[in-house]
């Protein structure tokens, strides 16, 4: 998968806003094999198209990889892919009778319409990039999605099974031909799939933060009973621990697909509390054109994978609703060992045959009715179960990563909290929603347990629930600082400090004061790929300046050589949008304020100014630039052997000692070695008077070196 960074200049006047600095990437989760010479389609070349009013557009990228096909594939028939072995899709065309009639939107880059193995599936579909024109890819990503889908469908033809696929695909081009689009043409596509009767839509993409926009859209969707299917990501290549599950993919109603080689976690997939089940990473599907397949890998081509199953469980159960089909996707899904669920993979390996041979048992958690068979309720996610009797508890487990406000929303239920110390009482909540509950509690970081039981003054009938969890970070330790007048004081000194975005639009302002010139020096990184930094810099009666030159989960770095004394404002923002929604994570601020030390011999840049020297006295000076110039004299009244030493020469530094007589003729010179901090000389000198020249190749104002000189008869 390829990562697009964005380019944005550093410094600006005060008042204009970085365009970049807008803009979030989301990313369609995909990429070849086998690449010879890859096709990139950079985002500096796109950004013209998303601004068509004062709005400004999250912007979206599809991210593939093309080569050469691998092959002629008149039919995805024969043999069965090994992806599809994997998932059990031929076992579980032979168990299936009913046949298969859903309708599966992909909101993509379009299908290939004139494709022979698409064409028997294909509804006319919308292109929301241009509407005069149908919704044919002219990409390619959106038909190797589609391929993985007619894949499965063709794999039931041969099948000694009753059922047989008669479902469409439904397609929805909203990324152009560069793979690129933007938030406004995703949350259309979303609500026009709804509108025209899908009933699972495919979401190979993703993008970095919550939107309100998209969130809207996919509760419109899970309001209209439609099933959402979405890749969870390949960034833990590039971001290691820094990735988080994309979205949609980490809304708690979507099914967020991560990738895996069998039971094996794929190491590129993105790891989060989000991931709901994994599907084959590695696949083989159609190239766009007509003729030929490609062979695939991503969490983009795992997300139609899980459509299918979605489908073919939904031939067997029409009348479940989008949480029952969830929930048995989640229950028949494979780990290794006696796992249940793990952050990398969810629930494990989606299994077709498995989830169409299911029966139609909700509470599948069970046993969990003590604390120490607890099932793990993933963080930002839902579970369901159902009460067997007045007395049943069902227990959960979950991890909480920073402090913070655990909330529990969902059909009413007793509910009590444990931690390691015991019960926990849950915060007062003044407004309870018109149905169903709302439970917070103010949690540190750490594992805790909650206990659910049916409540005991409920006057309804109903024996299942469905409860949903969602965490906010707490304020980090200086808010509050949203603004310059608000801001929190910092000492002038090196120092580092932890922040956050608890709320939505929230930016953290810092001021310092120097008490002197110095350099100054600052730096931002993050923990989550959900978190663009930025860093404005403001000096007191200056010129604003924007660093902003890396990405989501990028480093931000920034420093100024001449520092003037006095006030320095520092704000930083998550740059992922104009008024970007919470997020579960942090940023470290590194100040560092290096202060130039005084040179108490200066002025001595020449021989009329030099500095007497005393014996075996130690004295400091400091090289200002590279072209200044420090002279010492001493005088000595009969024949001495003269030894020098200059040491705590600052690293990198290169210093040469020249030795003058009266006339100011050179009488030896003497320089330090490469990554040498001491340099050592002598001479045998009449009586008279003698001159010290000290030059250097760079200037260092905050370390000074320091000059001896000695006298032997």
């Amino acid at each position: 998968m390829l990562n697009y960074s964005k380019v944005s200049p550093i410094s600006r006047k005060p008042g204009f806003r970085s365009l970049r600095a807008s803009i979030v990437i989301l990313t369609a989760f995909a990429c070849l094999t086998t690449v010879s010479a890859p096709i990139i389609a950079h985002p500096s070349n796109h950004f013209g198209s998303f601004y068509a009013s004062n709005e400004v557009k999250t912007a979206v990228y599809a991210q593939a990889i093309e080569s050469q096909p691998t092959g002629l594939a008149p039919s995805l028939t024969s043999p069965v892919p090994a992806f599809m072995r994997m998932i059990g899709i031929p076992d579980a065309w032979a168990s299936l009778d009913a046949d298969v009639t859903s309708t599966i939107a992909i909101v993509d880059t379009g299908v290939d319409i004139n494709h022979p193995e698409l064409k028997p599936y294909l509804l006319e579909g919308k292109n929301l990039i241009n509407e005069k024109k149908p919704a044919q890819d002219d990409n390619g990503h959106g038909t190797a999605v589609a391929g993985i889908i007619a894949a499965v469908a063709k794999a039931g033809e041969s099948s000694p099974g009753l059922g047989r696929w008669k479902a469409k695909l439904l397609p929805v081009k909203a990324l152009d031909q560069f793979g690129s689009g933007n938030e406004e043409k995703l949350t259309q596509g979303i609500r026009y799939a709804v509108d025209q009767g899908a009933d699972i839509i495919v979401l190979s993409l993703g993008l970095r933060r919550d939107a309100s926009g998209l969130r809207e859209a996919v509760a419109y969707a899970e309001g209209k009973g439609v099933l959402l299917i979405a890749a969870s990501g390949n960034d833990a290549a590039l971001f290691g621990e820094k990735a988080a599950v994309q979205y949609p993919a980490a809304y708690p109603t979507v099914v967020a697909v991560a990738g895996s080689d069998g039971v094996d976690p794929i190491f590129q997939s993105t790891t989060g509390p989000e991931n709901d089940v994994s599907a084959s990473w590695s696949v083989q599907t159609l190239a766009i054109g007509g003729s030929g397949t490609i062979e695939m890998e991503g969490t983009s081509m795992g997300a139609p994978q899980v459509a299918a199953i979605a489908a073919m469980l939904k031939a067997v159960h029409p009348d479940w609703k989008p949480v029952r089909l969830r929930e048995t996707l989640r229950r028949t899904a494979r780990l290794d060992g006696n796992q249940k669920w793990n952050d990398r993979m969810g629930y494990g390996l989606v299994s077709a045959v498995q989830a169409v041979e299911a029966d139609s048992i909700i509470d599948w958690r069970e046993p969990n009715d003590t604390r120490t068979n607890a099932s793990e309720f993933p963080l930002g996610k839902e579970v369901a179960g159902t009460w067997r009797s007045a007395s049943d508890s069902d227990w959960f487990t979950f991890e909480i990563p920073y402090d913070g406000v655990f909330s529990v929303t969902g059909e009413e239920s007793k509910l009590s909290l444990y931690g390691d110390s015991g019960i926990l009482n849950p915060l007062a909540i003044t407004e309870q929603p018109s149905s169903g509950m709302n439970k917070q509690w103010q949690l540190s970081k750490g594992r805790y347990w909650l206990q659910a039981n049916k409540p005991t003054n409920s006057g309804s009938t109903s024996d299942g629930y469905r409860l949903v969890s969602r965490f906010t970070i707490s304020p980090d330790a200086r808010e509050p600082n949203n603004s310059a007048a608000a801001a929190y004081t910092l000492p002038a000194r090196d120092q580092e400090w932890v922040g956050n975005f608890h709320d939505r639009g929230d930016s953290d302002w810092t001021v310092v004061t120097l008490p002197k010139p110095g350099i100054l020096r600052l730096s931002v990184t993050t923990d989550t790929t959900r978190i663009d930094p930025e860093v404005r810099i403001q000096p007191a009666g200056g010129e604003e300046i924007i660093v902003d030159e890396r990405a989501d989960g990028g480093n931000e770095q920034w420093s100024l050589n001449n520092a003037k004394a006095g006030k320095y404002y520092f704000r930083i923002a998550n740059a992922v949008s104009t008024n970007p929604e919470p997020v579960i994570g942090t940023y470290t601020a590194s100040l560092e304020y290096i202060t130039r030390k005084e040179d108490f011999y200066e002025p001595n840049e020449n021989a009329l100014t030099s500095t007497p020297l005393s014996p075996d006295k130690v004295y400091s000076g400091l090289m200002n630039s590279n072209k200044d110039q420090d002279w010492y004299r001493f005088t000595i009244s009969d024949k001495q052997l003269v030894k020098l030493s200059v040491g705590h020469i600052p690293n990198t530094m290169a210093i040469q000692v020249e030795l003058r007589n009266r006339k100011l003729q050179s009488l030896g010179k003497w320089s330090n070695g490469n990554g040498q901090r001491t340099l050592l000389g002598e001479k045998s000198l009449p009586p008279g008077t003698y001159y010290l020249k000290i030059t250097s190749d760079r200037s260092n104002q905050s370390e000074t070196y320091g000059l001896r000189v000695k006298f032997t008869s």
